[in-house]
């Protein structure tokens, strides 16, 4: 009986590569800001599309909890709470009225608890289906710099925004929510099958 090696976690490059074999170019061996235009065009655009990416959707690997607590307090009694560095987007904040004003969440209390998607670069945390739609989002920004055609990146737009991004959000979602919450749960655990 033979056992596989594990499979190695994906790098950025191996991402970049995935999204040019969606376009039919040769994969690189770096990415590199003085390299071929595709090595230059993959430095440019992988960390905006990932953020734009993890933006996109409540990723489970990327969602993060806090607490902040308020630095000052302006005019209107409301307290200023600085977000982390590594916000990207907040998802709730556990106060009845709250506004986010660029960089702060102004509320009345002086403690908030904040849950929020983070600028996760550690590639050893992507799912698989959200690297596929990495991968599909990229190809879209690095197909008219390389290829010049406008037929590729409007299929793989469509490809983005019907297949590879619902999809990976639909799994994210049901693999995020534990059985329990799930409202056929009890009777499932009471044993009555459906």
């Amino acid at each position: 009986m033979t056992t596989e090696p594990p499979s190695k976690p994906l790098l950025a490059l191996d991402i970049c590569n995935l999204a040019l074999a969606k376009l039919g170019e040769s994969p690189l061996a770096g990415i590199d800001p003085n390299g071929t235009p595709a090595a230059r065009m993959c430095y440019m655009h992988y960390h905006p599309v990932r953020r734009e990416i993890l933006c996109a959707n409540r990723w489970s690997f990327a969602t993060r909890m806090t607490e902040l607590l308020a630095a000052e307090e302006n005019t209107e009694h409301m307290k200023a709470h600085t977000l982390p560095d590594d916000c990207l987007r907040v998802l709730e904040v556990n106060s009845p009225r709250w506004t986010l004003r660029g960089r702060s969440i102004y509320c009345p209390a002086r403690r908030i608890r904040l849950l929020y998607i983070a600028d996760e670069e550690d590639t050893t945390l992507f799912e698989p289906l959200f690297i596929e739609a990495f991968a599909t989002r990229l190809a879209c920004k690095l197909c008219i710099p390389l290829t010049s055609s406008t037929t590729a990146r409007e299929a793989l737009t469509q490809e983005y925004h019907r297949i590879a991004l619902p999809r990976a959000a639909h799994f994210n979602a049901v693999q995020s929510n534990s059985n329990d919450s799930h409202p056929l749960y009890r009777l499932w655990k009471n044993g009555r099958h459906l």
